[in-house]
């Protein structure tokens, strides 16, 4: 009987574990504290529409990252990176993933529904079109596949923002959006680099295949300056003069330049650090509003 009870404890914490990685919850969750932040810098007060907003924009990740698995379950394979995704090692079935995958994004609709915001499923729509269409066919054809994918990425600010009512065109969360789109390629790009040679015999295009090591090189480094210029000028912009959000803007703006003199080869770990560090210049904005 005993035996019977660790099997099935097993098997439980295999399936939970599992669901974890198909969902990617890390990142999910990731996107929705940056929707909520977004939401919070229209309307800086709590609400039912703001927890619908965060809620919605985890399953919305979850079901874009499950149906991407879906999707590449043959390519995962391929990679050391993905080859332990549930679906590559045979521990739950496509059809399965897909379920989860359309359960999530109903789940995540239905969410953006109580915002009462039309454009909160504009939004969703247009980045699991980006997403789980453009970009996830064009990477096995471009190796700029990543600028499109990017875009998906910046979108979780400007879902809150619309959820709370705000103009999707409107300069400040333009502003906000550009700044998660300029951080995530250098880091992305410096991860594919570390494991160009699986790409590489898979035939898949990367920009280090398409440009000198010199220039690739030069070029993550440019890319990361623009996105550190990106924060400070957000910081100075969003207060038109000195305040807190200047000074953590400001600060925050030096320690990345710090970050963009280290390897490249320790650049992709910095990441998390950076994503932590622009959420707290937005929760220095927003508690100036």
């Amino acid at each position: 009987m005993n035996v019977y009870r660790l099997q099935a404890k097993t098997d439980t914490r295999r399936s939970i574990s599992n669901l974890a990685v198909l969902a990617r919850v890390p990142v999910s969750v990731a996107v929705a504290v940056v929707s909520m932040l977004g939401y919070l810098l229209y309307t800086p007060e709590f609400s039912v529409a703001l927890f619908a907003t965060g809620f919605g924009s985890f399953f919305l990740c979850a079901g874009c990252s499950a149906l991407n698995q879906v999707q590449e379950k043959r390519t995962d394979g391929y990679f050391s990176r993905t080859m332990s995704r549930p679906l590559p090692q045979g521990y739950m079935r496509a059809r399965t993933a897909l379920l989860i995958a359309l359960v999530c994004i109903l789940l995540a609709a239905s969410l953006y529904v109580l915002t009462a915001s039309k454009m909160a499923l504009v939004v969703a729509f247009m980045t699991l079109v980006i997403y789980n269409g453009v970009y996830t066919g064009m990477k096995r054809r471009s190796p700029y596949a990543l600028l499109v994918g990017s875009i998906a990425g910046a979108m979780p600010p400007l879902m809150g923002w619309v959820a709370a009512g705000g103009s999707m065109f409107d300069p400040l969360i333009l502003a906000n959006c550009l700044i998660w789109y300029l951080g995530q390629i250098p880091h992305v790009w410096m991860r594919i680099y570390m494991h160009k040679e699986e790409y590489l015999s898979r035939f898949s295009p990367i920009p280090v295949s398409y440009f000198a090591l010199t220039y690739h090189t030069l070029l993550i480094r440019v890319w990361y300056f623009a996105y550190v210029s990106s924060v400070m000028i957000f910081a100075l912009v969003c207060t038109w003069g000195i305040g807190a959000p200047s000074f953590t803007g400001l600060a925050l703006g030096s320690v990345f330049l710090l970050g963009s003199m280290i390897p490249l080869t320790r650049l992709s770990s910095f990441y998390l650090f950076d994503i932590a560090s622009v959420c707290v210049l937005l929760g220095a904005v927003i508690l100036q509003l």
